[in-house]
């Protein structure tokens, strides 16, 4: 129900990185502004001084693709003084209760600065790509265990997020928090650890099948002494091991840095990167064939592994505007949330939120291990599907919301802080006609993708449902509430 049957690549690899042009057929209209913002941010981007709203997706419509595509790349205005602001923020909250975690080693201050950077980021795409870089860069706060290093490495990320993968692999490399949670202060010279190596080939920049066992260790011998002194990059040169090592049929005293430059030579560096924007922007429910990922995959070697450029020609591209591409993802939970307030202009408490979203399965600065979260299917289960349930009924209905994990360290999401009020929203643009409104909350939420048999009981319910006339704002409440638990609203 979640995840339709993947239909047929409806083009030649050559022809589906080509950029699209709208026609008759095939028109720019608000479905395709819509999966544009679901992708590429979390909603629309601001408008006016607002976030998500209605006229930010009628905006898109009036401007065309390509205006909007640019507004995404390029970010919006005041993204200066927003970052200015909020990372000066970051690693003072990072640094005010730095061994004071719960056992399960999550920090909601952090999490709650990162979720309001999301919604009121005036770049979004920019947002996008750090969750993405992170869920690539699996680091967990478990284990690092310092909120600060783990503020300090989403920076990281955020800076390099749509620059060039070869520099941004470097920092990593160098990143405290990495250095920690892969174990890199006990490899030395005489005891080599292959923590660092086997996921720097494995999940960072070739993939399983593209290296050999001999290679992770002498890739290992080449970081050695690549240590961290708890807040920075420290090299220890005594326990560095510079004799001479083969790595991926390559011979010479490779150091860390050769090492990268080294895997980003393979060939299978660009398929593999292709691989993981195809599953992040076009479609998670199939395994892409080389064939189609091979343009991309050129590309990103052609242009030293630029990751703005590939991104740009991903959301220009005839497949990213195709049905092939169109709700083939399941909503993350973040998705889930900060999509949700972004469209209603919501500013509910951030810590609230973060509260809320550690019941669905997503604990920003922790996943589960060290490949992240699986994503997809596995966002839905019935506790995660009824923590949905809950959260949208928070923000629409101002209903209650619970996470019995965080409550037992204290920590409640207070009455009514979630809260966005859709009534006057639903007015504004929709009048007092039963039918206008349901179909504005159908055409805001869902862009009309729904069954039609849901229509008429949505609008029955709106004009004869319990309570009675006097008590509306409820009745449309409920409806708002309807839509956001339907299967299609699940779908990016």
């Amino acid at each position: 129900m979640f995840a339709p049957t993947q239909p047929l690549v409806p083009f030649a690899p050559a022809d589906a990185w080509q950029p699209w042009r709208p026609d008759a057929k095939n028109p720019w209209n608000l479905k395709w502004a819509a999966h544009l913002f679901r992708r590429a941010a979390f909603g629309a981007p601001a408008y006016d001084g607002q976030l998500g709203t209605w006229e930010g997706l009628q905006r898109a419509v009036k401007e065309g693709p390509e205006a909007t595509i640019t507004r995404l790349l390029d970010g919006g205005p005041g993204l200066k003084d927003f970052d200015v602001m909020l990372d000066d923020l970051g690693p003072r909250l990072g640094k005010r209760r730095p061994f004071e975690f719960p056992p399960d080693g999550r920090d909601f201050e952090i999490r709650a600065w990162w979720l309001y950077r999301m919604i009121f980021t005036p770049h979004p795409l920019q947002e996008r790509m750090t969750l993405f870089w992170h869920n690539h860069f699996a680091t967990s706060i478990a284990k690092v265990r310092r909120a600060e290093l783990m503020v300090r490495q989403n920076q990281t990320i955020r800076a390099h997020a749509l620059g060039k993968f070869r520099p941004f692999l470097e920092a990593i490399s160098r990143d405290p928090a990495t250095l920690i949670w892969l174990d890199s202060n006990s490899n030395v010279k005489s005891h080599p650890n292959e923590n660092y190596a086997r996921e720097l080939l494995e999940l960072f920049s070739l993939g399983v099948g593209n290296y050999t066992e001999t290679d992770v260790r002498e890739a290992a011998r080449a970081f050695t002494g690549w240590h961290t002194d708890g807040q920075a990059f420290a090299f220890n040169p005594a326990q560095h091991d510079d004799g001479v090592k083969t790595v991926l049929d390559r011979t010479g005293r490779w150091n860390g840095d050769d090492i990268i430059r080294i895997a980003l030579e393979q060939p299978a560096a660009g398929r593999f990167l292709a691989r993981k924007l195809f599953k992040q922007f076009i479609s998670e429910a199939d395994d892409p064939p080389v064939e189609l990922l091979e343009p991309l995959a050129e590309q990103l070697r052609r242009t030293d592994y630029d990751i703005g450029a590939a991104v740009k020609t991903i959301l220009r591209s005839r497949i990213f505007f195709s049905e092939y591409a169109y709700r083939r993802r399941v909503k993350s939970p973040v998705d889930f949330i900060v999509g949700l307030v972004r469209t209603l202009d919501g500013k509910p408490s951030a810590e609230s939120l973060a509260l809320a979203l550690d019941g669905m399965g997503q604990t920003l600065f922790a996943p589960p291990n060290v490949k992240g979260w699986d994503g997809g299917k596995a966002w839905l289960n019935t506790a995660t599907l009824l923590a949905r349930h809950n959260l949208a009924w928070a923000v629409v209905g101002g209903g209650p919301v619970s996470n019995p994990a965080a409550e037992r360290f204290g920590r409640q999401v207070a009455p009514g802080s979630l809260l966005v009020d859709v009534a006057p929203i639903v007015q504004k643009h929709a009048g007092q006609d039963a039918g206008r409104q349901v179909d504005f909350l159908l055409r805001l939420f869902l862009q009309g993708d729904v069954n039609p048999a849901a229509r008429p009981k949505l609008v029955a319910f709106l004009t004869k449902g319990e309570p009675k006339d006097d008590n509306w704002v409820l009745r449309i409440r409920e409806v708002a509430h309807t839509i956001l638990l339907m299967p299609e609203y699940q779908l990016a």
